[in-house]
């Protein structure tokens, strides 16, 4: 139940308030004072605090500012009620010191009960978000350290299987007969692609996880980082990565790092047997963010592609044949929202693929040279 704050010195005025409330079925908390108010507001959460002007001692206005002042209690809305300051200059200092209403007594109580019955539907519906809220947080952080226990605990006895499978394959290779020698390869690479896919599902459990402080970040260094780290697939795929002038952005330095690779790596695996692949990186300012562009020339996509690329375990048309357990786009898109930004994809005019996303720009970010 919700709890209603009602102020005022006269007890008379107090019992008018409660039987125009009552109605709306609510915790209805009586103060006398401005002092006995500001009482109840160090242990208990109210959705609207109805408060006299004309009190002795502590009147309302410096009940209000008290009240706002308290980290605790300064988003609770308050309405004065008066039967004597009705002037506009009382009025405007109601407003000053932070309340969201002004009612001359006397008072209707349809009017006043509609108004109240607002702020506690408010209240009622900002609590349900937060709770809702708290509960996602929970369940993410439940969905994360249950997505590395289960990593560890598979990819230990993984490991294991790897190892036997190897070394019955080069140990026995010899009087093995061709079909088991097959069946030993099919299964050890069965079990590396599992130890892939543990991989890519641990990866986009933690991904977003470390995105909390945000430091300036130099993009194109993130973009050096992520072809280092793919020097053998670029290499074996005679690519050539071509980055334009990048910026300076708030970022996590390895989710940005991760960012890229896996773009880019996208791009590798996905080329086109035509022509050499080329992967273009570049940014442009947009009002208040930076639109980066990774471009190539690879196989491509189709337009009714292009909303489906982000979704976990998706493979396109032309995954057929090709490396991959389709969660490298979504701990894309994770990182990319982890940041504040947005991500998408369409085809490229030359029959590649082009992925655009936007990160926020540090204030007065300029561009970093490459």
């Amino acid at each position: 139940m919700t709890k209603i704050l009602m102020v005022d010195d006269k007890p008379e005025n107090l019992v008018a308030l409660e039987a125009a409330l009552r109605p709306l079925d609510q915790e209805l908390v009586a103060a006398n004072s401005g002092e006995e108010a500001l009482r109840c507001l160090l242990t208990e959460d109210f959705a609207v605090i109805l408060l006299d002007v004309q009190m002795p001692g502590m009147d309302g206005f410096e009940t209000a500012a008290r009240i706002k002042d308290r980290e605790r209690s300064r988003h609770i809305p308050i309405i004065f009620l008066t039967a004597i300051s009705r002037e506009l200059h009382q009025q405007l200092r109601g407003y000053e010191v932070g309340a969201v209403d002004y009612i001359a007594k006397p008072f209707d109580p349809w009017v006043l009960r509609s108004k109240v019955s607002i702020f506690v539907d408010l209240y009622e519906k900002t609590r349900r978000v937060e709770d809702q809220a708290a509960q996602l947080t929970r369940s993410n952080k439940e969905l994360e350290q249950f997505a590395e226990i289960v990593s560890h605990d598979l990819r230990n006895p993984l490991v294991s299987v790897v190892g036997y499978l190897q070394m019955l394959g080069d140990g026995s290779a010899g009087a093995m007969p061709a079909d088991a020698k097959e069946f030993v390869e099919r299964a050890l690479h069965a079990a590396e692609s599992m130890g892939t896919l543990i991989d890519d599902l641990l990866n986009y459990a933690l991904a977003g996880k470390a995105v909390g402080t945000l430091r300036a970040t130099n993009a194109a260094q993130a973009v050096d980082r992520a072809v280092s780290n793919l020097h053998a697939e670029i290499e074996e795929a005679r690519a050539t990565i071509k980055t334009g002038t990048l910026p300076v952005v708030p970022a996590d330095s390895s989710q940005l790092t991760r960012l890229f690779q896996n773009l880019i790596g996208n791009s590798v695996k996905y080329r086109s047997a035509d022509r050499p692949l080329e992967v273009t990186i570049g940014a442009e300012r947009r009002a208040g963010q930076w639109e980066f562009c990774v471009a190539d020339n690879g196989a491509g996509l189709g337009s009714d592609e292009a909303g489906s690329v982000f979704t976990m375990f998706y493979r396109g048309s032309s995954a057929q044949g090709r490396p991959g357990t389709g969660i490298g786009l979504a701990i894309c898109k994770k990182v990319v929202e982890g940041h504040g930004g947005e991500i998408w994809a369409e085809p490229g005019g030359n029959g590649g693929t082009v992925v655009r996303f936007t990160l926020p720009a540090a204030d007065g970010g300029d561009a970093g040279q490459n």
